[in-house]
């Protein structure tokens, strides 16, 4: 594994993240007989930057075919002890995402990297999160409005079929806005976003989602003669996550599917003060204040966006 820009990522995390002297140590631990004077070709008595230290790990390793113990070496060091110091390795997700991006997943079980054989959209924990780490991560629940209305005239069988198209359908809007499905239950799901900009990728692809919703509603393959709308939800915070999704305890999730159940109104997207502060205020010209829920201000698209 060589790509430039992932080598590139290694050195800024080190370099970020870890004292000359913890670089030595750690390229001790994966080379035998390593040093960081020898590596940079300086003399013992000169004082090294953790940069220069970095750049000379990252191609050491690189030299000697074992970069994924390095990135092993990272992830396996984050919040653990170095040296005698506490270590918080900020960054390794974003590291992780990208690597899994390259087709590789670092397993926490197995301590390892993996070459991945299934999709990576499939992954979600994106490949990189950690059980029992928390997030800043956006929320979104979205679900089909009168669902039980739709049961009872066209039939169990047909309104499954429309789920699982509409599953194809959502999951195709979420993997350009690099979201994850958490859970689908027939007429809807949970949705989640991480790293950087994911309030602003989640109220886009929230957006998205209903915009092009008419153009769903038209092709002659879904099994209702009618036409159907969503009702969405976001909200963002912090969690604890877990790679069982469905057992995950958090306001933020209880927060977003409350949010779109009892406050979103159908074909809008109802969104917290936590996504209206963290996105960019042209994007909020098309939603209007709506009120307080749950001790949150909260805000809705002016108008519905499933219409042509």
């Amino acid at each position: 594994m060589t790509e430039p820009s992932l080598l590139h990522q290694q050195i800024e995390l080190l370099s970020a993240n870890f004292k000359p002297a913890e670089i030595n140590e750690i390229g001790k631990l994966i080379i035998k007989g390593y040093d960081s004077h020898i590596a940079t070709g300086t003399n013992s008595h000169i004082t090294l930057s953790s940069r220069k230290c970095a750049s000379a790990l990252v191609e050491a390793c690189r030299e000697h075919d074992c970069t994924d113990k390095l990135i092993q070496m990272l992830a396996e060091l984050d919040e653990k002890t170095l040296l005698g110091r506490p270590i918080k390795v900020e960054g390794i997700e974003a590291l992780l995402n990208d690597l899994s991006k390259a087709g590789m997943v670092y397993d926490f079980q197995r301590k390892r990297i993996l070459h991945a054989r299934r999709d990576i959209h499939a992954l979600v924990n994106w490949g990189s999160l950690k059980d029992g780490k928390e997030y800043s991560v956006s929320v979104m629940s979205l679900d089909i409005v009168n669902n039980s209305g739709l049961v009872k005239t066209y039939g169990t069988r047909a309104m499954e079929k429309l789920y699982y198209k509409l599953r194809l359908y959502i999951q195709s809007k979420i993997e350009s806005c690099d979201g994850r499905v958490w859970s689908f239950a027939g007429d809807g799901g949970i949705v989640a976003f991480t790293f950087k900009d994911h309030e602003t990728r989640a109220l886009l692809c929230g957006l998205e989602i209903l915009r092009s919703l008419p153009l769903f509603n038209m092709t002659s393959v879904l099994p209702l003669s009618e036409k159907f709308t969503l009702r969405l939800g976001l909200h963002s915070g912090k969690l604890r996550f877990m790679s069982d999704t469905g057992s995950i305890v958090s306001d933020v999730i209880n927060y977003a599917a409350h949010l779109e159940k009892k406050a979103a109104e159908e074909g809008r997207l109802a969104i917290s003060s936590t996504i209206k502060e963290a996105v960019d205020p042209r994007i909020m010209t098309i939603f209007e204040p709506k009120g307080v829920f749950e001790d949150l201000d909260y805000y809705q698209t002016v108008n519905r966006l499933d219409l042509i």
